[in-house]
C-alpha cells in the first residue's frame, strides 16, 4: 500500500515496485492529483503492466501528450482549454516522433521556426510546456532523461506596451459595445482582470473556480485559474455590478459567460469587439490593454502603485511600474512637500545666525544704523 507526501510546495508518491526497492518522487503541486497518480501505478502492479511500462522506450509524442492532458492538465484544472491550445499545438509538429528521438537540437529547431510567425512571449509558453511534458514523463518513469530542455533558456521579452483609453475614449467604446460584449469591457476596464479570469466567472462559489460575491462585494480569482497560480479577491465596483445584472443565468450552468453550442465558456469576442474599436475610431488597441486602462486610470488619480499590483494581480512591482510616470502630479506634490520643508529648515537656520550675530553688534550704533563688521 502506497502513500503521499509533501516536500516544500509539491506532493510526492512513496510505494513498493513488484522488484521489492521503494519508489520516492514528487509528482504534483495537489495532493489529489497525487493520489490518482499512485492509485494508478498501484493498478498497474496488481494488474503485471508495471513493468512493462517502466520498460517502455518507444512512446509517441502524440500518445504521451493525450496521458499528459488527462492525467495532469485536466486534474490539476490547470487553464484547461489554453493548455489543450498549447498541446495540440505541439503534437502538430512533433506528431510521430518518439520521445526518446526528441533532444535539446530539434526543440531549438522548432522554436527558432516558432519565432519567425509568432512574439517571443508565445514561444515560450511552448517551451514551457515542453519542459513540464518532459519533467512529467521522467517523474512517471515514461522517459529516461535528462530533460531535453534542461539548460535551455527563454526568449527574452519585450513587455514594455501600456497602451491605454481616456476617459472619452472608453465612454466612446463602450457606447459602441453591445450585449455580453458590453458586460466583458465593462468588466476588463473596471477589474483589470484578464479575458480568461473574465470568461471563467460563475455565478457562485465552486471548487477551483472564479466566482461573484455579490454579498461581500467581491471577485473571487482562483490560483488555478490565474497567470500568477496566485487567488486574488478584486473588489466588485457599481458598474459591474449592474453590468451583470443584464447577463442571463443558464439554467445548465454556473458560468456567466456561456457558450450555447459548447456548454462551455465563451471563446471569444474577437468580431463584435473589433466592430466596437472600428466605430469609436481607436487603432492599435487590444482587449488586453483594457486592462492597462484600468491600471492607468488608477495611476493617474493617485492610486499607490504597490495598490494597483495587488489589484492586478503582478507578484512582482517590476510589471507595475510601466504606470509610474502617470503619476507625475503626485510627484511632483511630493518634491514640492520635501521643498518646503528644507526650505523651513534653512530659513530657520538663516535668522537664528543672523539674529546672534545681530545681538553681539547691537552696541555699535552710529547715528541710529548698525554698524557692519568687515
Amino acid at each position: 500500500m502506497g502513500t503521499t507526501f509533501k516536500r516544500g510546495r509539491k506532493w510526492g508518491i512513496s510505494y513498493i515496485a513488484p522488484d521489492g526497492q521503494q519508489v520516492r518522487k514528487l509528482v504534483a503541486p495537489f495532493k489529489e492529483t497525487a493520489e490518482m497518480i499512485l492509485k494508478k501505478i498501484e493498478t498497474e502492479i496488481a494488474e503485471g503492466k508495471y513493468l512493462d511500462r517502466t520498460k517502455e522506450k518507444n512512446i509517441l509524442f502524440e500518445d504521451f501528450a493525450r496521458e499528459y492532458l488527462n492525467t495532469y492538465v485536466r486534474l490539476e484544472n490547470k487553464h484547461i482549454r489554453n493548455q489543450e491550445k498549447l498541446i495540440n499545438g505541439l503534437k502538430k509538429h512533433f506528431q510521430g516522433k518518439f520521445l526518446s528521438q526528441i533532444n535539446t537540437l530539434i526543440i531549438r529547431q522548432y522554436l527558432s521556426k516558432r519565432l519567425e510567425l509568432v512574439a517571443p512571449a508565445t514561444v515560450n509558453r511552448d517551451f514551457s510546456m515542453l519542459r513540464s511534458m518532459f519533467n512529467r514523463a521522467i517523474e512517471w518513469n515514461l522517459f529516461r532523461g535528462p530533460n531535453p530542455t534542461k539548460g535551455m533558456k527563454q526568449i527574452p521579452e519585450k513587455n514594455s506596451r501600456c497602451r491605454w483609453l481616456s476617459d472619452e475614449e472608453q465612454e466612446l467604446l463602450l457606447s459602441h459595445c453591445h450585449g455580453i460584449t458590453k458586460v466583458i469591457v465593462i468588466i476588463a476596464l473596471k477589474t483589470g482582470m484578464r479575458w480568461g479570469e473574465i470568461v471563467n466567472l460563475k455565478w457562485r462559489q465552486n471548487v477551483n473556480s472564479n466566482y461573484v460575491d455579490f454579498e461581500n462585494g467581491t471577485i473571487y480569482i482562483h490560483e488555478s485559474l490565474a497567470k500568477t497560480d496566485r487567488s486574488r479577491f478584486v473588489p466588485l465596483s457599481n458598474a459591474v455590478r449592474l453590468a451583470l445584472r443584464e447577463v442571463p443565468k443558464h439554467a445548465r450552468s454556473e458560468y456567466i459567460f456561456l457558450n450555447d453550442e459548447t456548454n462551455k465558456p465563451l471563446g471569444s469576442i474577437k468580431k463584435s469587439f473589433a466592430t466596437a474599436l472600428e466605430k469609436s475610431e481607436i487603432q492599435d488597441f487590444k482587449f488586453h490593454d483594457l486592462r492597462h486602462t484600468f491600471a492607468s486610470s488608477l495611476a493617474m488619480r493617485g492610486v499607490d502603485l504597490y495598490v494597483i499590483q495587488k489589484l492586478l494581480g503582478n507578484t512582482t512591482p517590476k510589471m507595475t511600474q510601466r504606470y509610474a510616470h502617470l503619476r507625475s502630479d503626485q510627484l511632483k506634490e511630493a518634491i514640492e512637500k520635501i521643498d518646503i520643508h528644507l526650505n523651513k529648515l534653512l530659513y530657520n537656520s538663516t535668522f537664528a545666525e543672523r539674529d546672534s550675530t545681530n545681538l553681539a553688534q547691537e552696541p555699535e550704533k552710529q547715528n541710529g544704523v548698525l554698524s557692519r563688521a568687515i
